[in-house]
């Protein structure tokens, strides 16, 4: 189906509103927020009959860390269609219709949370990493102790835009994790740290820095306890600082029985938790990613400087046909090449391709579910070897 479609400009913010509100539930007191976080011209809209948007898509611009490297990221945040409009395929134009202005703007991957899989994954997504709310009783923390004394205190307004820097620091670490810019950082701790707790270790040799810190603050519990403690983020240079600022958020246990997490399915929680609860996840999506340009994708990440090879795709991507083709993906000493050419000698879609390159999966994995086709156990191997050990992890939801 061909969709006329075009980039908004101011006069569409009332009509994108509308759409965005009936999509997903916005209260009219929520609109000056929501407009004021939305750049029009990274807004694509599709008209409706009565010269209405029907459909719309935006995107907000991140860098994600892949390997030890930023990795420009388009987010679609987010996409919705009216109701009467439904059922068209405007969900997939207004999302496809993105990529050229993408590629354009050097933004090679592209990513969002789903509300439906089989419609991002129609036009190249693929499942990339998990988004998971656990309750976890407060006792499990309790167990744990720090290796070495680890020296605690509350934090105050002071240390916000130390704990930015922290981040900073330690998000290299962390395939999946994104840059953050002031607003977005408000959304999970307040400068003005208004119910909010923040604890903080201090850097040992950099004063005025900080190795490590929790967010938390109190939220409902079901009675006779008092409340609940929810997890913002807690991050730490160190096993012994980490295991103690864990420690501290757990501490109110008597009046707060649960500690509510936001994570990965296989969270390094459970490296440290002597103990699991059964009923522990609350809630749970997978959020995914697609490659925009898969040779500057390729470039972009950093890989495993230890492992080296080279295998020939051939990967179907009817939606940005500059992907689409033979390639040879070349990786040596942690640098990535993908360059035209070869016999295609493994046969994937853009979306499988994307979700080996973020790490979610192998590509045995990928063949086992038929998402890649491989005749040689050689070139499978092979590929398999090249890929990242373990799923990057996404903690901002956008």
């Amino acid at each position: 189906m061909d969709v006329p479609l075009r980039f908004a400009t101011a006069d569409d913010l009332d009509g994108i509103w509308d759409v965005f509100r009936l999509g997903f539930g916005g209260k009219e007191a929520d609109r000056a927020e929501w407009n004021d976080g939305l750049e029009a011209d990274r807004a694509l809209v599709s008209i409706g009959d009565q010269g209405e948007v029907a459909a719309a898509s935006h995107i907000r611009r991140f860098d994600q860390w892949f390997g030890g490297r930023l990795v420009p990221l388009a987010g679609f945040s987010p996409v919705a269609v009216l109701p009467q409009y439904r059922g068209r395929g405007l969900g997939k134009a207004v999302t496809a219709g993105q990529y050229p202005d993408l590629r354009e703007r050097g933004e090679v991957i592209s990513g969002l949370f789903p509300a439906s899989v089989e419609l991002y994954r129609s036009v190249g997504f693929e499942l990339a990493g998990s988004y998971v709310q656990r309750r976890i009783p407060a006792a499990l923390f309790s167990t744990l102790r720090a290796g070495e004394p680890v020296s605690i205190r509350r934090g105050t307004v002071d240390d916000v835009a130390a704990v930015h820097r922290c981040y900073e620091r330690l998000a290299s670490r962390t395939d999946g994790a994104v840059t953050r810019t002031p607003g977005w950082w408000a959304r999970r701790l307040r400068p003005d740290l208004a119910d909010t707790n923040l604890f903080v270790v201090d850097h040992p040799s950099e004063p005025g820095e900080v190795y490590g810190y929790a967010i938390y603050r109190h939220g409902k519990a079901a009675p006779p306890y008092d409340y609940s403690v929810v997890v913002a983020e807690v991050q730490a240079s160190d096993a012994d600082a980490l295991r103690a600022l864990w420690r501290v958020v757990g501490s109110s246990g008597s009046q707060a029985p649960h500690v509510e997490v936001i994570g990965p399915a296989d969270d390094i929680l459970f490296l440290l938790l002597g103990g699991a609860d059964p009923v522990a996840v609350r809630s749970e999506i997978r959020w995914m990613v697609r490659l925009i340009d898969a040779p500057g994708a390729v470039a972009a990440r950093g890989w495993n400087p230890t492992a080296s090879g080279r295998v020939h795709l051939a990967v179907r991507d009817e939606h940005a046909p500059w992907n689409d083709g033979r390639w040879i993906l070349e990786l040596e000493a942690g640098e990535g090449r993908l360059r035209p050419g070869g016999d295609g000698t493994v046969e994937l879609g853009i979306g499988a391709l994307s979700c080996w390159w973020s790490g979610y999966a192998s590509a045995q994995a990928l063949a086992m579910a038929g998402h890649l086709r491989c005749a040689d156990p050689t070139a499978l191997a092979t590929l398999t070897g090249l890929g990242a050990s373990s799923p990057p992890t996404l903690v901002d939801f956008y």
